[in-house]
């Protein structure tokens, strides 16, 4: 059974774009944008909150940056993420641009900033600019090594393709060398990429086909720690968009999406479930994951399904995301569901 249940709703602001990750402590740490629309223009901040209770309840908003439109221009801060690295340090990240000309500008001027916590989430510093460029961010990855990555995409207009890339730290995420890239073909608009890293070391990337045609999403493999990556490949999820992507505690990887196969738009909110070598697999028909629905957006100008899961220490899943459904302004959602789902 899945239960769906209200995290913030507030019917005069757009709340939006939510990622979530659990510290050492148990804690649950979530951020996500308020704003005046999905294409904002007016206003753009980005907060975050804490949960002591596994999602229950919820403490006040603590804002990390606000942003209004001044002279007609807009700093846009767009997706945020979060996640804890091995020293504790827990981690939001973030895009920014200016509007206009928005994400209809140079991709490669968009900018990662990131918030740093070392209190477990109760206050951060930042923002502080770093050298990745690119939007729609995955949240900072680190590897069994230490090494992080940071991915994100551009539309490369010279090449008239989507570029997803990584960058790599080899320093804790103080600096970082790249782009690298991951995939950049005619065949998928690849972007939005989520990257995993397996039990035996490799990385897979999972991506969006932005067409909107309902092609499968692709995925491309590393053996090198980000390095070199080959693919792209089919996956079993069509109309794949913005895929969160982590390593459940019984050793699957599992893949929180929105199906978007073409039509109206971001009406239905999916997970995907696959063991490693399902994930590992190049052909489709090697494949054997599970798709489980968990969410349906009713609204007749749906949105939704960028999101954020964690497997609990009691063997649910909590994930967060926005929806519209039965508000005129998107809404942030929270859900708890099990295994049995698949």
């Amino acid at each position: 059974m899945i239960e769906k249940f209200t995290i913030s709703r507030d019917d005069s602001i757009y709340e939006c774009f939510p990622d979530v990750c659990m510290t050492d402590t148990g804690r649950l740490v979530i951020t996500y944008r308020e704003s005046d629309g999905h294409s904002c223009q007016e206003y753009s901040h980005l907060l975050c909150r804490t949960s002591d209770d596994q999602g229950q309840t919820w403490s006040d908003k603590l804002y990390l940056v606000k942003s209004e439109a001044e002279g007609g221009v807009l700093f846009k801060w767009n997706c945020p993420r979060v996640s804890q690295l091995a020293d504790g340090r827990v981690i939001i990240l973030c895009d920014g641009y200016p509007v206009p000309p928005g994400e209809g500008g140079s991709q490669y001027d968009s900018k990662i900033f990131l918030w740093t916590s070392e209190d477990d989430g109760a206050t951060f510093t930042g923002p502080v600019e770093t050298p990745v460029c690119g939007i729609v961010p995955d949240k900072a990855i680190q590897l069994a090594s230490g090494r992080v990555l940071l991915a994100s995409h551009v539309r490369d207009d010279d090449l008239g393709v989507y570029r997803q890339m990584v960058h790599i730290s080899d320093d804790g995420a103080a600096t970082w060398r790249g782009p690298i890239t991951v995939c950049a073909t005619h065949h998928y608009q690849s972007c939005e990429g989520g990257i995993v890293q397996l039990p035996g070391g490799e990385l897979v990337c999972y991506m969006r086909d932005n067409s909107r045609t309902g092609i499968p999403g692709p995925k491309c493999i590393s053996w090198d720690e980000g390095e070199d990556w080959l693919g792209p490949f089919d996956t079993m999820m069509d109309g794949l968009h913005r895929p969160a992507v982590g390593m459940t505690d019984d050793g699957e990887v599992m893949v929180l999406y929105r199906f978007m196969p073409g039509g109206p738009f971001a009406k239905n909110f999916f997970a995907y479930k696959e063991t490693v070598d399902s994930a590992l697999a190049p052909m489709r028909a090697n494949q054997t994951g599970i798709i489980a629905p968990l969410d349906h957006d009713r609204n007749a100008q749906s949105d939704s399904s960028y999101s954020g899961w964690v497997h609990l220490p009691d063997g649910r899943f909590f994930a967060v995301n926005y929806i519209k459904d039965d508000a005129p302004m998107a809404q942030i959602r929270g859900y708890y569901f099990t295994a049995d789902e698949f």
